[in-house]
């Protein structure tokens, strides 16, 4: 009998105070978690941890990190104690090494914003196991998208894969803000984005630096466009991306999410 896979996410996550705010990407969030059912737990790969080589937490409980600062004091005060599941933290561990890559496990850390955020939204009432696993600094495509296919045995093992970063994200370059208005360059790379990952074109997506417009706009520090291109790697060759939701947040923020699958 052949195993039906589940599909893999990326969303894109936003700043901290996403929960609170009513725009469209909370309620496509709010929404999402009950269309996914039938799995075991969440592996979420968020733009939010970066160590030299994979790093997966492994914990009981998961603590909330608080990982901003300048923010309204409310919002330190959110607690998302989700537990964890460090046997699939391990079995998860053992297909990355039997793909030949170092992966270690984290005893002690809990999820960051990255991770907590989309989960408290899609899964509000904490009765998801989530497990965590970091980005690497180098920040290669081709690295990111090797290890998404190193974890493709958990879609058959009722593990919902969930990339967490940004689809446009130029933190440092734009000016962000909530009346802050959606530039041309954005839209440009949004749209470049939409057709290679509908039409499975990863040889652009790991040179998207080479071949998209406004690459250094776009993704000044890469760190968010890695998960997308694990959770794409985790659906399979061959995998394409099918968008389920497109906008944009505090101006240049680009919220796009996309399944995807073979």
């Amino acid at each position: 009998m052949v195993k039906k896979k589940l599909t893999t996410i990326f969303v894109s996550h936003g700043a901290p105070t996403l929960p609170f705010e009513d725009v469209p990407a909370r309620t496509f969030l709010s929404d999402l978690g009950s269309k996914y059912g039938n799995f075991e737990a969440v592996l979420c790969i968020s733009a939010h941890w970066e160590t030299v080589s994979p790093v997966l937490n492994a914990v009981e409980i998961n603590e909330t990190i608080h990982d901003f600062y300048g923010f309204a004091p409310e919002l330190y005060q959110v607690e998302y104690h989700a537990e964890g599941s460090p046997e699939l933290a391990k079995h998860t561990q053992n297909l990355i090494t039997d793909a030949g890559i170092s992966c270690d496990l984290d005893f002690t850390r809990g999820l960051d914003h990255g991770a907590w955020i989309p989960m408290l939204l899609m899964y509000p009432d904490r009765d998801v196991p989530i497990f965590q696993l970091s980005i690497q600094q180098g920040l290669d495509p081709k690295q990111h998208l090797a290890l998404g296919r190193a974890l493709e045995p958990l879609t058959e093992e009722r593990v919902l894969i969930v990339g967490s970063g940004g689809a446009v994200h130029p933190l440092g370059y734009a000016s962000l803000h909530p009346d802050a208005f959606t530039d041309d360059w954005a839209i440009e790379f949004n749209e470049w984005l939409k057709i290679a990952l509908t039409t499975g074109d990863t040889e652009s997506l790991v040179s998207y630096r080479d071949r998209s417009p406004y690459s250094e706009r776009a993704h000044p520090y890469p760190d968010h466009f890695m998960p997308l291109l694990t959770a794409m790697g985790a659906a399979g060759e061959g995998a394409t991306g099918k968008l389920i939701h497109d906008s944009w947040y505090w101006g240049d923020l680009g919220m796009g999410a996309y399944e995807f699958s073979v």
